[in-house]
């Protein structure tokens, strides 16, 4: 009879990326490390409540917070107190995990004793509505310019206002700092598969404008490239630093040749349609006078 193997979980290339990270702490070098997070198994310790019944462990730092702690390895885990279970999740159903409302977790640490690697709780959200989107878009089955269109306006109408009015002064002023890598990011993470998403920052164009001290107004021009109804071509955000009101406008393609809409969309996510928009030369006025400065003039 032939000696059964049992094939150990390994994630070297996942732990080299995460000292890489931890010695070089940039975007590029977070994202290697998400991207072989996503398909990647991790060992959880657990408690048995029941027969069958485990729950995974949580640590607990200084300040009260509570985070799931996930392992790359068995060798992570350190062997006292030791757990009753030892759980292997894939890394979207720690994410599901971890963003449960009744649990209040802060977010999940990666091997708490070595690396230390914390994802905070906006991100595993992020992270968990694209599994999400992606989860829709197979069930569907879209072809790859549905999925395209699909999660344009995922970002168009839904994250980007989302993200706006829950950041507000933060997300303005990285808007206005980072401009296109910005807005770049915003919609690459709509999409699981890097390979899929179509466009670089080159293909976005963002101007910021100080109308007067507390009005700040931001344009974004988007890609044209498979724009259909009723996608932007052109999203515009004023800002009042002072009250910190937020409003988030967009410039969309309408079934009609030439004719584009302009509407706006409220906290919460309603969508309000005000008709045909002014021609490109007068849009930037058009958003002021919305913004409650009816008289003001722009000079360069």
């Amino acid at each position: 009879m032939e000696e059964k193997v049992t094939m150990e979980i390994t994630n070297e290339r996942l732990e080299q990326a995460i000292r890489e990270y931890a010695a070089e702490r940039t975007r590029e070098k977070l994202s290697a490390v998400l991207n072989l997070l996503r398909p990647t198994k991790l060992f959880v310790p657990a408690m048995l409540q029941g027969p069958n019944q485990p729950i995974p462990c949580f640590l607990r730092n200084n300040n009260g917070e509570q985070y799931l702690a996930v392992y790359t390895a068995k060798s992570q885990i350190p062997k006292e107190p030791k757990s009753q279970a030892l759980l292997s999740m894939p890394f979207p159903a720690c994410n599901t995990l971890v963003v449960k409302p009744e649990l209040k977790l802060m977010g999940m640490v990666i091997n708490p004793f070595s690396d230390n690697l914390v994802l905070k709780i906006d991100l595993v959200q992020k992270l968990h509505e694209a599994d999400e989107r992606a989860a829709e878009v197979r069930q569907t089955k879209m072809t790859p310019e549905q999925f395209h269109v699909f999660a344009k306006k995922q970002v168009e109408f839904g994250t980007f206002p989302k993200r706006l009015f829950e950041e507000g002064e933060d997300f303005v002023k990285k808007l206005c700092e980072m401009r296109e890598a910005f807005v770049n990011e915003i919609f690459a993470e709509v999409y699981k598969d890097t390979k899929l998403y179509p466009y670089t920052e080159k293909d976005y164009s963002v101007m910021a404008l100080d109308i007067e001290e507390d009005l700040t107004l931001v344009r974004v021009d988007l890609p044209e490239q498979g724009i259909v109804p009723p996608l932007c071509y052109r999203i515009y955000i004023t800002f009042r630093p002072k009250s910190k009101e937020a409003r988030y406008y967009t410039i969309e393609m309408s079934e009609q040749k030439d004719v584009h809409r302009l509407g706006e969309i409220k906290r919460g996510g309603m969508h309000v349609d005000y008709g045909v928009a002014p021609i490109e030369g007068a849009e930037l006025q058009k958003m002021i006078e919305l913004a409650g400065h009816k008289k003001t003039e722009l000079t360069s």
